[in-house]
């Protein structure tokens, strides 16, 4: 497409899990795995990722898919086959070097911009990625190497209508709210069962909000408000605080 017009495509969001922690040859390794995982899968599932429209950001990237690769293959043998990879490859790795990733999808408006693509799917999977209860999950969940988030409309068309190898009951739908988007998805780990992903959510979300209110009072100014009626002396007025 060129620049400005309008389309329609699946898109991906892909993040790895605590790469601002390593120091700068931890980040070449990181990503040079990044890139090998993405590849290797791409490979597993028949997929041409040369044809993709990808933004790299070093810790991840956005991927505009072609309308021929359908979204099925993508969202499960594409999904399936990263898991693979990921396994093989942190196979016999300590916690710390293993390589994790956080993959969202969404479909709807995607074209190509002056900075980059447009477009509100483009918007949707960028802030399903970045969901703090997902990276939370992440981070109680230490045996996990992939988590999976799906749009609500990519779970619909795709995993509800059986187009998959997916059993709808071993996602979990959460509300997500990020800055300024908000809407239902719908995740799935693989190394966790339903049970497990549920509770682990509940407890990850109740930690968001903990932040959340935690960041609002950190914020909130004191005001000062004295009513006072006719002359006074300072030393006879009792002052009173109120938080805003």
């Amino acid at each position: 497409m060129a620049n400005g017009d309008f389309g329609r495509a699946l898109v991906m969001s892909s993040d790895l899990k605590g790469y601002g922690g390593g120091n700068d040859k931890r980040h070449e390794a990181m990503q040079r795995g990044f890139v090998e995982v993405h590849r290797g899968a791409a490979a597993r599932a028949g997929l041409d990722r040369t044809a993709w429209a990808i933004q790299a950001a070093g810790d991840g990237e956005l991927a505009v898919l072609p309308s021929n690769d359908p979204d099925p293959v993508v969202v499960d043998g594409y999904v399936r086959a990263l898991h693979q990879e990921l396994t093989e490859r942190n196979r016999g790795l300590p916690p710390r070097e293993r390589l994790r990733l956080r993959v969202a999808f969404a479909f709807g408006t995607a074209y190509p911009c002056v900075n980059g693509y447009a477009g509100q799917a483009v918007v949707e999977a960028s802030r399903l990625v970045d969901w703090g209860p997902l990276k939370r999950l992440l981070d109680r969940a230490e045996e996990a190497s992939i988590a999976l988030i799906l749009s609500g409309r990519v779970f619909e068309d795709v995993i509800r209508q059986g187009h998959t190898s997916y059993a709808e009951e071993d996602f979990h739908r959460v509300a997500v709210r990020v800055k300024e988007f908000s809407g239902p998805a719908w995740i799935w780990v693989p190394e966790l069962t339903s049970e497990e992903l549920r509770d682990l959510l509940a407890t990850a979300e109740e930690e968001a909000d903990e932040k959340a209110r935690a960041a609002t009072i950190g914020h909130q100014t004191a005001e000062v408000i004295n009513n006072v009626n006719g002359p006074v002396k300072a030393q006879e007025i009792s002052f009173g605080i109120v938080r805003k």
